[in-house]
């Protein structure tokens, strides 16, 4: 049975965060980046209090679709992603060649289609998608792996009611035989063709409720701040799951943007380790993981909260002293921004942690996780690379603090790229240590940037991201 496309419009689409969990697997959710102001360190050792709260970008209309890859080599499953339209089915199968995030690889998915593989053309007539790929897609591989890459094309295309069979092209010229394997191939081909060689996985129990978009989301106008939220820590190629039921076992219902705001309808449940909070949606109160739930604090209110320099003081505090993280940061755990994808520290991981001697591979702006000499970096304690650092530039008598706003420092990377996407529904604070040593001429400069949040109405750090230039 084909299932419902989602129709999507970004809605209140701000920036966002990523995390693990109740995720969907979505890919790319491409969002118009916002104007940025930068804040131009001056050099004089004055703070720059700044505010520029998180604007609201102009809706982009999406759809979900279903990509379908190869899960431990037996069977086909499908993952939700959000392509633009239109030309839905087109950016569904450019999606497809892509190939599964790391995030999905890390649960044992692949796919046969060679990345070089070229989209040259596809249309739909009367049930029939003529599907055009270049050359490359049948290089390689075995008789299982080519008809297993056939299966992945035909199955998401056949998802969309207008199309109930494939035609295969390559290079524009009609094929009879598919690659050295001698697949036949002069009919147009379904789902049927390769029910047997690579079966569609059994998806969840049909909910209760009809799935909707963003578009249906109750518009949040009006609503009592402290009832809503946004959702937050959210990968910028992912979505956050709505649960029929306060359980990852639970049917999916629906599935939020990074970035998009809604109503809480006041009720959260424990479940395992994971607390759930229920929502309001177009078919009713439903339920998401409340870790990629953030609190929506206006950017001028966050400046003007005191209690905000009375957090980094505390923070500071406890670094120096070896102390419990667990006081200041969120009981969600804390997210380290490294020159990479965040790291989460669990909460009962800070107790800790200053003193913990597990040592780990901080990437840095030359070498990155994939380079090959990654392996070669010293490992660094969480103290050494994260807590020390930190405590350096905020004790510095240079100290610069900004309040949502990036910094332009030296030679480094654009200060508006600093601050990964999934931090990027958080207010924050900046602070940027410009170098001392006379050797560099001020270029040995490190900036922070901590994330926060506010849980129970409190100020709590739930990011760090570190950028730097360092000789």
């Amino acid at each position: 049975m084909k299932r419902t496309i989602l129709a999507v419009s970004v809605l209140a689409i701000l920036t966002a965060a990523c995390g693990a969990g109740d995720i969907g697997n979505a890919g790319p959710v491409t969002v118009p980046p916002g104007d940025t102001t930068t804040t131009t360190v001056p050099g004089d050792g004055t703070s720059v209090p700044t505010t520029q709260p998180p604007t609201t970008e102009p809706p982009a209309d999406q759809l979900f679709v279903e990509l379908f890859f190869i899960k431990e080599g037996l069977e086909a499953r499908s993952v939700i992603r959000a392509v633009d339209t239109p030309d839905v089915a087109a950016n569904a199968i450019r999606a497809l060649i892509a190939g599964p995030t790391p995030a999905e690889q890390d649960t044992e998915l692949s796919t046969a289609i060679p990345a070089d593989t070229l989209l040259l053309g596809l249309t739909i007539s009367d049930g029939l998608a003529t599907i055009d790929l270049s050359r490359e897609f049948e290089v390689g591989g075995g008789s299982f792996n080519i008809l297993s890459r056939l299966a992945q094309v035909v199955y998401t295309l056949t998802q969309f009611e207008t199309i109930d069979e494939v035609n295969f092209r390559l290079d524009g010229e009609a094929i009879t035989v598919f690659s050295g394997e001698g697949v036949l191939l002069e009919h147009p081909v379904n789902r049927d063709d390769y029910a047997t060689i690579l079966p569609i996985e059994p998806g969840v129990d049909t909910p209760e409720t009809e799935p909707w978009g963003q578009a249906d989301l109750p518009d949040p106008t009006g609503v009592e701040p402290d009832k809503l939220a946004r959702v937050a820590l959210v990968a910028a190629d992912d979505v956050l799951n709505v649960r029929q039921d306060p359980t990852a076992a639970s049917p999916i219902v629906g599935m939020l943007l990074p970035g998009v705001v809604v109503e809480r309808t006041g009720p959260e449940e424990i479940t395992g380790s994971s607390i759930w909070a229920q929502i309001e949606t177009p078919r009713g109160s439903f339920w998401v993981n409340a870790r990629f739930l953030a609190a929506v604090v206006d950017g001028s209110e966050f400046e003007a909260d005191d209690r905000v320099a009375d957090l980094l003081d505390e923070f500071a505090y406890l670094i120096a002293n070896d102390g419990d993280l667990r006081l200041v940061t969120s009981q969600r755990g804390l997210y380290v921004a490294h020159h990479a994808a965040p790291l989460r520290f669990a909460s009962e991981q800070l107790q800790a942690i200053l003193l913990d001697p597990t040592t780990y591979q901080w990437p840095s702006v030359a070498i990155a996780p994939d380079d090959p000499d990654f392996d070669l970096i010293p490992g660094r304690t969480f103290a050494e690379a994260v807590a020390d650092s930190f405590l350096s530039a905020y004790k510095d008598v240079d100290a610069v603090t900004t309040t949502n706003e990036p910094i332009v420092a030296g030679n480094g990377r654009p200060a508006e790229y600093a601050i990964p996407f999934e931090f990027q529904s958080f207010n924050y604070i900046g602070v940027h240590d410009s170098g001392d040593n006379p050797d560099y001429d001020g270029l040995d400069w490190i900036t922070w940037y901590v994330s926060i949040d506010y849980e129970n109405g409190e100020p709590v750090i739930v990011g760090l991201t570190i950028d730097q230039w360092a000789p």
